[in-house]
């Protein structure tokens, strides 16, 4: 009897088994489980907070802004992007971007040439949320639904690593986001944990020259520029301008000779010092003859002459990119470094900035045998 029912519950195991065997066999077979991905759709909140749904990874991106290219490129994307704008000419950087069409001028990100986005037909289109330079209802209206429009933030430091597992997603290179960000919070982190804690009276008071065609035009950089005041805060600084209400603008001389200036960084293009500023120099020694002598013409100004800037010889000077593209993370290193030198003895920021270069760019570059991206560095 025993025997009997141990062989009915062997045979009964065996018929399970052998229907289970012609239920997968008769399965269509989709490959791996975790390669599966076309099945889920992709969700994304862009910078305005407009959700945005994929069916798949983006396999043609166009964008716009050296800012988005360098974060597709931290994303590990380049080789997606198939339309740029026309601020971008570095192939050593961005690997084939000469053969790119372009989409937008060089100093307006949100100017699109819709009929050339249009022929190319990306699967999404990635730009700066720079609402302020064009209107961003237009382009979505003239491109959504058959091209996908992104905004994001590439100028907030607090926000970016948001940005970079947004476009991670997008491409389908949420690995490689990845590896940026644990990049980017071992300096941000470490940095803010201590600067966080600085009070606000403690903090050197810096004035921002941002970029002019002429050293003696003035600008600056106020409280509706996005993600300025948090970069300077980041770094333990004071932005002279953080309270005006203007994004990057002139400013009044007259409240300038007013206000406590104890250290001064100057914004400076490398197109206008083009034997100065930039990785492709190839004379660092002239670079920095030259370095000086751009110090020496801003502290000779009238409105800094005065200044306890420029009677401590507190001015710095920051290649443009190292502010408005993604490596404004090593600027806050070397900000650190330069405003707060005794809280970080260990920081070497050049190093960090190599260390950039050397796992996130195509190109080869050497520091110590190109031009200046800061000064001092």
């Amino acid at each position: 009897m025993k025997n009997n029912f141990r062989l009915c519950i062997i045979a009964g195991l065996i018929l399970i088994i052998a229907i289970l065997c012609i239920f997968f066999s008769l399965r269509p077979d989709t490959g791996p489980l975790e390669n599966n991905t076309t099945a889920e759709k992709i969700v994304i909140t862009d910078a305005p907070g407009r959700v945005i749904t994929l069916d798949e990874p983006a396999q043609r991106i166009a964008c716009t802004h050296y800012s988005v290219s360098e974060a597709i490129q931290l994303a590990g994307a380049w080789d997606k992007v198939v339309a740029r704008d026309g601020y971008l000419s570095n192939e050593k950087f961005y690997p084939g971007v000469e053969d790119l069409p372009v989409i937008c001028p060089a100093r307006n990100p949100m100017d699109i040439n819709y009929e050339e986005i249009i022929a190319i037909h990306p699967d999404v289109l990635i730009l700066p949320n720079f609402s302020w330079l064009g209107d961003t209802d237009e382009i979505i209206g003239k491109l959504e639904p058959d091209v996908h429009v992104v905004f994001v933030d590439t100028l907030n430091p607090d926000t970016f690593c948001d940005t970079i597992e947004t476009i991670g997603k997008i491409a389908g290179t949420e690995d490689e986001a990845g590896e940026y960000i644990e990049f980017y919070r071992s300096i941000y982190d470490p940095v803010v944990s201590i600067t966080s804690d600085i009070s606000k009276e403690d903090r050197p008071n810096v004035f921002f020259k941002a970029f002019s065609d002429e050293i003696d035009e003035i600008k600056t950089y106020g409280s509706e520029f996005p993600g300025g005041n948090e970069l300077f805060n980041a770094a333990g600084v004071r932005n002279v301008a953080e309270d005006l209400p203007i994004n990057c603008a002139d400013v009044d001389e007259e409240w300038l000779l007013e206000q406590d200036i104890d250290a001064i960084a100057a914004i400076c293009w490398d197109k206008k010092y083009p034997e100065t500023f930039g990785y492709n120099v190839s004379d660092p020694s002239a670079a920095r003859i030259q370095a000086e002598e751009i110090k020496d013409e801003i502290g000779e100004l009238d409105v800094f002459s005065n200044s306890k800037a420029v009677e401590d010889d507190e001015i710095y000077l920051l290649n443009n990119e190292m502010t408005s593209t993604p490596r404004y993370i090593i600027t806050i290193a070397y900000m650190a470094k330069w405003f707060h030198p005794d809280l970080f003895e260990d920081l070497d920021p050049k190093a960090l900035h190599q260390e950039y270069l050397d796992r996130f760019i195509p190109g080869d570059y050497n520091l110590s045998e190109c031009g200046l991206m800061v000064y001092p560095d």
